[in-house]
């Protein structure tokens, strides 16, 4: 089978494109054959080694995929030939990656796709609707009537949050940087768009929640704690999942004397139950079509080292990558 893979960390030249040998399938596995897969952040930060992970090389890259199921190992009981399905957990935990034209899954880790779900849109959006989930459900527990700030609105995963936010019910300000981005975050549902280069942040969000937002989530590269602090109301959540190697200080007097809580998360740290929780939180969403992620690129296997070059640069939107059809 044809496979985007790595044999050592480094720059996007290190993935090479070639023949690998078909995986081989154990009882509690399924066989797919991979139809999309997408690029994430953290795809990146793994291959180049800013993310310290063991790699089993050769390494296959990528962590999303949607496919069809092509063979079922003998205790397999959920999924038959033929049925569509999706996953987003691949890539770590000693697993290789979904670039490939095959992959062996194993069965709790793997996920109907839904008759009315759009399989691009849901490639696209999986990392970042899986962000968004664990962020405002799990972790800050956003309910109805609540006031979110988002910090980085117009990114993938700010974007997924608002539009679930709204689905929530929540009263939702963003930040953006452009006219064109601040068009996206309206699109979405955005009750506030600030713009973080020509207005003043806090001032605007004084004025949106007089006595702070209940849930301030910063996604920017370099969050800035006290702020979140001061723009927060009492017993607000603080959520930070961003900002890999950036240092920021805070008052903490003025953290817990207003019994707010920070709240901090990985992705690549979900167990498999957990996983599976929120795959099943996600796929009525899916089937909805909640999450509306733009795609800036679509590429093909051979484009892999491509891919990843985009998403360093800073691309805005997602890119796809098609591996069959």
């Amino acid at each position: 089978m044809k496979a985007a893979y790595i044999k050592t960390i480094g720059a996007p030249d290190v993935i090479i494109v070639d023949q690998l040998p078909l995986p081989s399938l154990s009882s509690n596995q399924v066989l797919v054959e991979v139809a999309a897969v997408a690029v994430d952040p953290i795809d990146t930060y793994i291959r180049s080694g800013a993310y310290k992970i063991d790699l089993p090389f050769p390494f296959i890259i990528g962590r999303d995929m949607v496919g069809a199921v092509r063979d079922v190992g003998s205790s397999v009981q959920s999924y038959k030939r033929g049925d569509r399905v999706w996953c987003n957990n691949q890539g770590y935990a000693g697993r290789q990656g979904t670039f490939a034209e095959t992959i062996a899954v194993d069965e709790e880790l793997l996920y109907p796709l839904g008759d009315s779900t759009d399989p691009i849109n849901l490639v696209a959006a999986a990392h970042s609707a899986l962000t968004a989930v664990v962020g405002l459900v799990t972790k800050a527990r956003l309910k109805e009537g609540e006031t979110l700030f988002i910090n980085g609105g117009s990114g993938n995963v700010g974007r997924c949050a608002t539009q679930l936010a709204k689905r929530i019910g929540a009263k939702v300000a963003v930040t953006a940087g452009s006219a064109e981005k601040s068009q996206w975050c309206r699109a979405d549902g955005a009750d506030l768009v600030i713009d973080y280069k020509n207005e003043d942040v806090e001032q605007a969000l004084k004025k949106f929640a007089s006595d702070g937002v209940d849930v301030y989530w910063d996604l920017t590269r370099q969050p800035d704690l006290q702020k979140a602090i001061d723009c927060t109301a009492r017993r607000g959540r603080i959520v930070i999942s961003s900002g890999l190697a950036h240092t920021s200080q805070m008052k903490i007097g003025s953290f817990y004397t207003h019994n707010l809580s920070m709240l901090g998360f990985t992705i690549t740290d979900l167990s498999k139950e957990e996983l599976a929780e929120h795959a099943a939180i996600l796929n009525p969403y899916f089937q909805q079509n909640v999450f509306r992620p733009r795609i800036a690129k679509t590429l093909t296997l051979e484009e892999a080292a491509e891919a990843h070059r985009l998403v360093e640069n800073g691309i805005d939107g997602k890119v796809v990558v098609r591996v069959r059809g």
